[in-house]
């Protein structure tokens, strides 16, 4: 026997929901009917961690601990045990695994992508033959390039030039969060 649904209901709902996505869960947002909004994910093929606005009805859940264990991947912490409180007081033991994703998705990077930018840059994102990602952001007047994956890092250029010249990257991350938070700073 295993859990298949654990429901927090939260006074907090966009707190929390940032606060969970940041720990690099990814939530499509769900209506039911006549239901409250609400945010649901899938943590490992077989359990889904829902998120509701607490009502009268539903009092927001009380004080509860939340162990989860994740791969390392793009959204993560890095590998390890990592104790968190979430806005509404509740203790989350993240552990993360050294298991990594053999490479980022398209999906996995609009995902880092929106969390980085929310909906003020365009996106393209070609995925090459190799699994490889590459990343145009544009915002405004300006774009970047970001190109890579987990095990090589990511390397990104702000304002690249159009001619056949192009010699690789001068910066590098190893996470694509990290060269997102990068990029996002010389963007602003």
């Amino acid at each position: 026997m295993h859990p298949n649904l654990i429901v927090i209901y939260t006074d907090h709902l966009d707190a929390c929901h940032a606060f969970y996505t940041g720990l690099g869960l990814t939530f499509a947002k769900e209506q039911h009917g006549t239901g409250p909004e609400h945010y649901a994910t899938e943590l490992d093929g077989q359990t889904v961690l829902e998120l509701y606005p607490a009502t009268t009805r539903r009092p927001a859940t009380g004080s509860l601990r939340l162990g989860l264990t994740l791969p390392a991947g793009p959204l993560t912490p890095p590998a390890g045990r990592h104790t968190h409180t979430d806005p509404d007081g509740r203790t989350v033991v993240l552990t993360v695994t050294q298991e990594t994703h053999p490479m980022t998705t398209a999906d996995e990077a609009r995902t880092a992508i929106h969390h980085a930018f929310g909906d003020t840059a365009h996106t393209d994102i070609k995925t090459l033959p190799a699994g490889n990602l590459a990343i145009t952001i544009t915002k405004g007047d300006h774009a970047a390039t970001i190109d890579g994956h987990d095990s090589s890092g990511w390397g990104w250029t702000i304002d690249p030039a159009d001619d056949d010249g192009f010699t690789g990257h001068d910066t590098i991350a190893p996470t694509l969060n990290e060269a997102l938070t990068n990029v996002r700073a010389a963007l602003i």
